[in-house]
């Protein structure tokens, strides 16, 4: 069950509670691959794709397309695992969080028909939004996710309806009236309510429903005849069905979704063959004029413009947009200067679908990519590890630590997640949850570690080891406190981090335990008496007493914020 994570951007979340969330992945490995001679590009695409396939559990359909020509266009295992029926490029697929671009073309177009203003407070279309959101959030804030509105699918007893059929108005009411979590426009925070709000206003402004808008305007011009607004059933019955793997690593089917819920941040059904039909609508003005595509691909904060995420490659301007809801994944990839994409559609959430569609543009452009394979941790001395721990810089102000916890070696990123290295020989680790990404360790002449190679999608970046009192200092925040474990039971209590948004605290013997809500519970390690961290993920807790001595509230500090909690009981 994805929860709270549904049809979002995986790359692009920016939760209160990301901390907490731990993501189940089967762990699957990679060897550096240069493109080989006597191969064509669609062979060495089919040939990632059935390694991918085979290796890490991929499941789906891809197409990918350069200069005009489909290269490769295909489907990978079952549609349904129970009947074995194939999946084919013309099967369809839910697509999740990719919908955003095409709620962000139908408001651009109603832009220019000058029935909405972009730089407009949403009041303006939504008399009826309450507060002072109405008047501060603009258009322009909800698409880029700016807004501070928060985001509905981090609110457990809300996710939980997201099987039952809900109208328009109330799915709003399920956080029209929460406070903004910052003033509109001043930072960066992935929002699905953003996205419901600008499909409340594309009805409102069109006279249509969502679905007619979209189907009229937008799918019916560019010719995606197998594609569509999810929400009926009897519709989908063609549609793959959607996997979620079980505590054992197998599949089991995932629970539908309804489309209502999802509505315009991720409601969207499609096919490979259909999305090429919409890259190419995209390529000239029959969606949008040249100005209007101009400002939907603009970056804005955090690299987001319009429904897309925007960088470079290649030497390339690229836009980009993953997808994720209950048993679907998917990816979207393409070159706005010249005609290249690559979509990637699957019905299984064990699939890395941003990676595959990273190594597809490799092997188009002759890039060097990761071809998986499988792998087998070598036995290695626990004290041997000692010599790897220690603190790299990755860039100014940003280090890797690499930590010892046992007879198992972690490295976490500043403001990052902590993974497991496993060893694959001498000096030589690869990521657990991903093992395309392997750590090299580097020695000087006196065969003292001086640093590490992190080789990562078919790039190599040397991190220097840290020496002196900073690494010192960076190592001690991880350090455990010897803490008499009575002291916990006055931090036991339910802390309010924002509306709907609890973290629930709770002594088990000698270990200490948080959980926020709809995340899974983990265990939180004194710094001292009332300070401690997380090992699954940097972040802090530090507990507030009041006046009285009584503990009053927590301060959770995450990625340079600080997030203060009162306690509620």
């Amino acid at each position: 069950m994805m929860g709270a994570n549904m049809f979002s951007n995986r790359d692009r979340r920016g939760k209160a509670g990301r901390f907490l969330a731990v993501l189940l992945m089967t762990a699957t490995a990679c060897v550096f691959a240069l493109p080989l001679s006597g191969q064509t590009i669609e062979q060495k695409l089919d040939e990632y794709l059935k390694a991918a396939q085979r290796i890490q559990h991929f499941q789906g359909a891809v197409l990918v397309a350069k200069d005009g020509d489909i290269l490769l266009s295909k489907g990978y295992g079952y549609a349904d695992a129970q009947s074995l029926t194939k999946n084919f490029d013309y099967t369809e697929f839910l697509i999740g969080s990719v919908t955003k671009q095409f709620t962000a073309v139908a408001i651009l177009q109603l832009a220019e028909k000058g029935k909405l203003n972009l730089d407009a407070p949403i009041g303006k279309y939504l008399p009826d939004y309450p507060g002072e959101t109405a008047q501060k959030v603009t258009i322009h804030h909800l698409l880029t996710h700016t807004s501070g509105i928060p985001n509905y699918t981090e609110l457990a007893d809300v996710v939980g309806r997201r099987h039952d059929p809900i109208t328009v108005s109330d799915l709003l009411h399920t956080f029209d009236t929460l406070p903004l979590q910052f003033e509109p426009g001043s930072a960066f925070r992935y929002s699905n309510s953003g996205y419901e709000v600008l499909g409340a206003i594309i009805e409102k402004v069109s006279g249509q429903s969502y679905e007619g808008y979209i189907r009229q305007h937008i799918l019916k011009p560019a010719g995606m005849s197998s594609s569509g607004v999810a929400g009926d059933p009897k519709r989908e019955i063609a549609m793959a069905s959607g996997y979620a793997p079980d505590e054992t690593g197998g599949l089991v089917s995932a629970r539908y979704v309804h489309g209502s819920f999802s509505y315009a941040a991720g409601a969207l059904f499609s096919t490979v063959q259909d999305m090429y039909r919409w890259d190419q609508a995209l390529r000239g003005e029959r969606m949008l004029h040249n100005d209007s595509r101009a400002l939907m691909f603009t970056p804005f904060k955090e690299k987001y413009g319009y429904g897309w995420v925007i960088d470079t490659l290649y030497g390339h301007l690229v836009v980009t947009h993953d997808g994720g809801i209950d048993g679907f994944v998917s990816s979207f990839i393409r070159f706005v200067d010249v005609p290249f994409c690559a979509i990637v559609l699957a019905n299984s959430e064990q699939a890395r679908v941003n990676p595959i569609t990273s190594a597809l543009a490799a092997i188009a452009y002759e890039q060097p990519y990761d071809m998986p394979v499988e792998k087998t941790s070598i036995a290695i001395e626990p004290s041997a590890l000692d010599q790897y721990v220690g603190a790299y810089e990755i860039g100014p102000e940003q280090y890797r630590l690499v930590l010892r916890d046992g007879d198992k070696l972690f490295a976490r990123r500043s403001g990052g997640g902590t993974s497991q290295l496993l060893p694959e020989s001498r000096d030589k680790f690869y990521y657990e949850s991903d093992n395309s990404i392997t750590m090299t360790f580097v020695r000087d002449a006196s065969g003292g570690i001086v640093g590490h190679v992190l080789h990562q999608r078919g790039a190599d970046v040397m991190a220097k080891r840290v020496d002196g009192d900073k690494a010192a200092q960076l190592l001690a925040s991880t350090t455990v406190a010897q803490v008499d474990p009575s002291v916990y039971d006055q931090y036991v209590g339910e802390y309010e981090l924002s509306p709907g948004f609890v973290l629930t605290v709770r002594r088990d013997g000698s270990r200490i335990l948080t959980q926020a809500t709809g995340q899974q519970e983990v265990e939180i390690f004194p710094r001292s008496e009332t300070q401690f961290f997380l090992k699954v993920v940097d972040a802090q807790i530090t507990f507030v007493r009041d006046h009285a001595g009584l503990v009053s509230s927590l301060v959770l500090h995450q990625g340079g914020r600080d997030m203060p909690a009162k306690k509620m009981k």
